[in-house]
């Protein structure tokens, strides 16, 4: 959900207790100055003067609260979440508004149940306050999200067996085990040749062991039939820019408008934009997709966010998406770790999407 820009420069800030201070060093300046940035769209300006005018006055709610709400607009959830923790555990428990954006930020980072009791909290303060609507709204969202989103094991247990295998052999190719994921597709193709996705996992697993002209066959074949394969589309795409075919810049043209009705077809989508180099439409899509309750929230999934997220200059999006899967996949700490660094050391994402792979 995507918040209203915030701005808290009416809101009273602490009697100075008869301390002068003089004009350039009072914190007040600095988060008027601060407020005009953010207003003109100069983020780092704004966040730079909050800043300076929180290191001015350490015990000022109102300027920690600011910051808070920027970070939190630039996808810094955690960070804007430990500020607010200081307002509401050190400086000032009374202020309501802390509870209203941690449930925001808890949201944003699929932290449901937490999310929930934040506002709650917040109703319970000041269940007329100025986002009490938007608290109310924020409420029913995720109280609907919470009562449908299964965990991924869950999902997977009672899932369809074409459901199983999407999702098996797409976490073969997006960990870059090409060998195995043709083997395994192979197998599948054998025991019902009617699996049509199926064909075209194993045309990029061949694409990407140098057998593209097999891979073009197969997926020309799915496009001539009755019913063209949407997925079989979006790879023949990849394949033709993969090759440098003359012919790519208009299937991608083509490829970047499409809106699919089903989430499989979406991610597939959003996944071949993002190796056809449209990482901003690739990253509106994972953004989307991974918000909406019926799609399961795989650790994979937020990697190649993050990677778009990078991509795109959302460092702070990519940031949250990283620590989440230190968090929640332990076996990829380190992978994640290293883009966490290279993020943090301001280098550029490779051209060729080696880092998209979950390996």
């Amino acid at each position: 959900m995507k918040w209203r820009h915030i701005l808290m420069p009416n809101l009273r800030t602490s009697e100075k207790k008869g301390q002068v201070i003089p004009f350039m060093q009072d914190g007040g300046y600095f988060y008027k100055k601060g407020i005009e940035a953010y207003q003109d769209k100069q983020v780092d300006r704004a966040t730079s003067y909050f800043e300076r005018a929180i290191r001015l006055e350490p015990d000022e709610p109102v300027f920690m609260c600011q910051l808070a709400i920027v970070l939190s607009e630039e996808g810094n959830y955690e960070a804007s979440n430990e500020w607010l923790n200081k307002i509401k555990d050190e400086v000032d428990p009374s202020m309501s508004e802390c509870y209203f954006f941690m449930a925001n930020n808890m949201a944003h980072l699929g932290e449901l149940e937490a999310a929930k009791r934040y506002i709650e909290q917040y109703l319970e303060m000041d269940e007329e306050g100025e986002f009490a609507e938007d608290a109310e709204s924020l409420l029913s969202m995720v109280s609907n999200q919470v009562d449908q989103e299964a965990s991924f094991e869950d999902e997977l247990n009672s899932a369809t067996t074409d459901k199983k295998i999407n999702f098996h052999i797409i976490s073969l190719l997006n960990s870059g085990d090409y060998p195995e994921a043709e083997q395994e597709a192979r197998k599948l193709i054998a025991e019902d040749p009617e699996r049509w996705n199926v064909y075209v996992y194993l045309a990029e697993a061949l694409m990407y062991q140098g057998q593209s002209d097999e891979a073009g066959a197969i997926l020309r074949d799915l496009l001539l039939k009755d019913e063209p394969n949407f997925l079989a589309q979006c790879q023949m795409t990849v394949l033709l820019h993969h090759t440098k075919d003359p012919q790519a810049s208009v299937w991608i043209e083509n490829l970047v408008d499409v809106r699919p009705m089903n989430d499989w077809n979406s991610y597939f989508l959003a996944r071949s934009l993002s190796f056809l180099g449209e990482y901003r439409t690739a990253f509106a899509w994972y953004d989307k997709l991974l918000k909406r309750p019926s799609f399961p929230k795989l650790p994979q999934l937020y990697h190649q966010k993050a990677v778009l997220a990078w991509h795109c200059g959302h460092s702070g999006v990519a940031k949250e998406c990283w620590k989440k899967v230190k968090r929640e996949d332990p076996d990829k700490k380190e992978l994640a770790s290293d883009c966490l660094k290279e993020l943090e050391e301001d280098s550029r994402p490779s051209a060729d999407m080696k880092q998209f792979l979950y390996r």
